[in-house]
């Protein structure tokens, strides 16, 4: 196992098991690398629990030692490959079409949900999982890794994108004591004082005049600020969203979600920002690991 993290993170690593042969000074043959992966009885679920139970501690002494919040991370990303042709008589295990956000249509391949735990500046990866269409969802896989997150007395917020934030999801979340701030589909529904609606449709009833302006960073937005009931939660804050300068519309507005109503709109928007770790994870393990160029477990 050390020869094949040292070969992964040696300067020139493509994916192959000979670039870890040469980069890790491995002394025995080449082909004893291949013969563990296929052969090797070695415990997965032993070394994911080290991994999780040190990135745990890493992150609650980062928070206790900076006096900060810890944010648990989740998202997923897809590991395209290639479609087998008809005469393919070894295919890889799993591969199946998922819709990929960044290249708008389907792909075939294996979808990946991550969980990172970050505190201050320091992320780690706590949880992996490939999506399996014959098995769990992707809503109960991440069900599975936020219950796997040991409870603190540090606050922690969960940080999801739009696909994530379901009635199971919530709930997890409540019972672990953890908030949740998250992206909401426009066309989520919700019940101001009693009456059902979109947040697409309440946005067209809002005018400039009614948001504040906040800065994160370098940007500036339009909120609107909402408190009420969402689904399970008995209060939580909703912001309708839209970037200063372009133009104020229900297709322009994203949307929000705070299960904790004591941050400010800045403070929520300043935690959502810190989603955007898992997707320079994603891309740092794609480049420099070989993430989505595996052939073998």
């Amino acid at each position: 196992m050390k020869h094949f993290v040292d070969g992964m993170l040696s300067t020139g690593f493509t994916g192959t098991l000979t670039d870890i042969h040469r980069e890790s000074l491995q002394e025995r043959e080449r082909r004893t690398l291949s013969h563990f992966l296929t052969h090797g009885n070695w415990d997965a679920s032993y070394l994911k629990r080290v991994v999780q139970r040190v990135a745990f501690q890493q992150t609650e002494a980062c928070a206790r030692r900076e006096c900060s919040p810890m944010f648990v991370i989740l998202d997923d990303t897809l590991c395209e490959k290639t479609k087998p042709s008809s005469q393919a008589t070894h295919t890889i295990q799993g591969a199946s079409f998922q819709h990929s956000h960044l290249k708008r249509r389907h792909v075939y391949g294996h979808a990946v949900v991550q969980t990172l735990l970050l505190s201050g500046d320091q992320v780690f990866p706590f949880a992996t999982a490939r999506y399996d269409p014959q098995g769990e969802s992707k809503i109960e896989l991440a069900g599975d890794m936020i219950q796997a997150v040991p409870m603190s007395s540090c606050r922690t917020y969960v940080l999801l994108d739009s696909w994530y934030p379901s009635a199971f999801v919530l709930q997890t979340c409540a019972e672990r004591g953890f908030h949740v701030i998250s992206g909401l589909k426009t066309n989520r529904i919700f019940y101001p004082q009693g009456i059902r609606q979109s947040l697409q449709s309440l946005a067209s009833y809002i005018s400039k005049s009614d948001t504040d302006l906040v800065t994160i960073g370098s940007s500036a937005y339009r909120v609107y600020r909402y408190e009420g009931k969402l689904n399970l939660v008995e209060n939580s804050v909703l912001l309708l969203c839209w970037t200063e300068g372009e133009n104020f519309g229900p297709k322009q507005m994203k949307a929000f979600l705070s299960t904790d109503v004591s941050l400010s709109n800045e403070e929520i928007l300043s935690c959502y920002s810190k989603l955007w770790a898992i997707e320079t994870y994603f891309r740092t393990a794609k480049v420099q690991l070989a993430m989505d160029r595996y052939q073998v477990r």
